[in-house]
Protein backbone atom coordinates (compact mmCIF):
# COMPACT_ATOMS: atom_id res chain seq x y z
CA UNK A 1 0.00 0.00 0.00
CA UNK A 2 1.51 3.75 -0.90
CA UNK A 3 0.27 6.41 1.62
CA UNK A 4 1.27 7.83 5.28
CA UNK A 5 0.39 5.12 7.57
CA UNK A 6 -2.75 7.30 8.63
CA UNK A 7 -4.10 6.68 5.40
CA UNK A 8 -3.10 3.21 5.27
CA UNK A 9 -5.10 2.94 8.00
CA UNK A 10 -8.37 3.84 6.52
CA UNK A 11 -8.20 7.38 8.30
CA UNK A 12 -8.16 9.45 4.96
CA UNK A 13 -5.61 11.83 4.09
CA UNK A 14 -4.19 13.34 7.37
CA UNK A 15 -4.89 16.98 9.04
CA UNK A 16 -2.73 19.43 10.18
CA UNK A 17 -3.40 18.29 14.08
CA UNK A 18 -1.91 14.88 12.49
CA UNK A 19 1.22 15.97 11.48
CA UNK A 20 2.32 17.42 13.91
CA UNK A 21 1.00 14.77 16.84
CA UNK A 22 3.00 11.86 17.15
CA UNK A 23 2.65 8.28 18.83
CA UNK A 24 4.15 9.14 21.87
CA UNK A 25 2.01 12.32 22.17
CA UNK A 26 -1.07 10.53 22.48
CA UNK A 27 -0.59 7.25 23.68
CA UNK A 28 2.07 7.13 26.42
CA UNK A 29 0.39 8.00 29.86
CA UNK A 30 3.73 8.85 31.07
CA UNK A 31 4.37 11.79 28.31
CA UNK A 32 0.59 13.28 29.01
CA UNK A 33 2.12 13.12 32.87
CA UNK A 34 5.36 14.62 32.42
CA UNK A 35 3.49 17.77 30.76
CA UNK A 36 1.00 17.80 33.76
CA UNK A 37 3.54 17.88 35.89
CA UNK A 38 5.46 20.57 33.82
CA UNK A 39 2.99 22.66 33.43
CA UNK A 40 1.92 22.40 37.24
CA UNK A 41 5.15 23.10 38.35
CA UNK A 42 5.47 26.25 35.73
CA UNK A 43 2.20 27.45 37.41
CA UNK A 44 3.03 27.22 41.29
CA UNK A 45 6.92 29.09 40.07
CA UNK A 46 4.93 31.77 38.03
CA UNK A 47 2.63 32.85 41.46
CA UNK A 48 5.43 32.69 43.45
CA UNK A 49 7.14 35.25 40.66
CA UNK A 50 4.28 37.38 40.28
CA UNK A 51 3.57 37.62 44.33
CA UNK A 52 7.15 38.19 45.37
CA UNK A 53 7.32 34.87 47.91
CA UNK A 54 10.51 33.41 46.42
CA UNK A 55 11.72 34.74 43.51
CA UNK A 56 14.63 32.99 42.67
CA UNK A 57 12.94 29.72 43.41
CA UNK A 58 9.95 30.79 41.38
CA UNK A 59 12.13 31.20 38.84
CA UNK A 60 13.70 27.93 38.51
CA UNK A 61 10.62 26.47 38.90
CA UNK A 62 9.08 27.96 35.79
CA UNK A 63 11.81 27.36 33.90
CA UNK A 64 12.41 23.06 34.80
CA UNK A 65 8.82 22.98 34.81
CA UNK A 66 8.98 24.76 30.75
CA UNK A 67 11.52 22.24 30.18
CA UNK A 68 9.43 19.06 31.60
CA UNK A 69 6.34 20.04 29.95
CA UNK A 70 8.78 20.05 26.63
CA UNK A 71 9.91 16.86 27.09
CA UNK A 72 6.14 15.30 27.70
CA UNK A 73 5.86 15.98 23.92
CA UNK A 74 1.87 16.89 24.26
CA UNK A 75 0.41 20.33 22.70
CA UNK A 76 2.25 22.71 21.14
CA UNK A 77 0.40 26.43 20.37
CA UNK A 78 -0.29 26.88 24.39
CA UNK A 79 3.91 25.08 24.59
CA UNK A 80 5.08 28.51 23.07
CA UNK A 81 3.39 30.45 25.13
CA UNK A 82 4.62 28.93 28.31
CA UNK A 83 7.79 28.96 26.77
CA UNK A 84 7.42 32.14 26.11
CA UNK A 85 6.20 33.17 29.38
CA UNK A 86 9.44 31.23 31.17
CA UNK A 87 12.10 33.39 28.77
CA UNK A 88 10.32 36.78 30.21
CA UNK A 89 10.49 35.79 33.52
CA UNK A 90 14.24 35.08 32.77
CA UNK A 91 14.27 38.60 31.15
CA UNK A 92 12.26 40.70 33.40
CA UNK A 93 14.40 39.14 36.48
CA UNK A 94 17.38 40.32 34.91
CA UNK A 95 15.52 44.12 33.75
CA UNK A 96 14.81 44.25 37.76
CA UNK A 97 18.05 44.54 38.86
CA UNK A 98 18.50 47.98 37.07
CA UNK A 99 14.53 49.29 36.73
CA UNK A 100 12.68 47.46 39.15
CA UNK A 101 9.31 49.19 38.11
CA UNK A 102 10.15 47.98 34.67
CA UNK A 103 11.31 44.12 35.67
CA UNK A 104 8.18 43.55 37.90
CA UNK A 105 5.73 44.50 35.17
CA UNK A 106 7.34 42.57 32.65
CA UNK A 107 7.21 39.36 35.57
CA UNK A 108 3.58 40.34 36.12
CA UNK A 109 2.81 40.01 32.04
CA UNK A 110 4.99 36.63 32.15
CA UNK A 111 3.48 34.95 35.20
CA UNK A 112 0.21 35.42 33.79
CA UNK A 113 1.50 34.60 29.84
CA UNK A 114 1.84 31.01 31.69
CA UNK A 115 -0.75 30.94 33.91
CA UNK A 116 -3.04 31.59 30.47
CA UNK A 117 -1.04 28.59 28.36
CA UNK A 118 -1.43 26.50 31.91
CA UNK A 119 -4.91 26.83 32.16
CA UNK A 120 -5.79 26.35 28.14
CA UNK A 121 -3.14 23.57 27.47
CA UNK A 122 -3.80 21.36 30.39
CA UNK A 123 -3.75 18.16 29.24
CA UNK A 124 -6.69 15.72 30.60
CA UNK A 125 -7.10 12.03 30.86
CA UNK A 126 -9.38 12.27 27.36
CA UNK A 127 -6.51 13.66 25.68
CA UNK A 128 -4.36 10.25 25.34
CA UNK A 129 -7.86 8.41 24.12
CA UNK A 130 -7.80 10.15 20.66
Amino acid sequence: MEGSPHEQAGLGPPTIEDRFTTVRDRREPSGIRATQIGLLLAAAGALLVVFGLIGTVGLVMTVVGAVLAARGGVGHGWYTAVAIGAALEVIARLIAEGSETLGGWLAVIASLTILCAVALGYPTSSDSAS
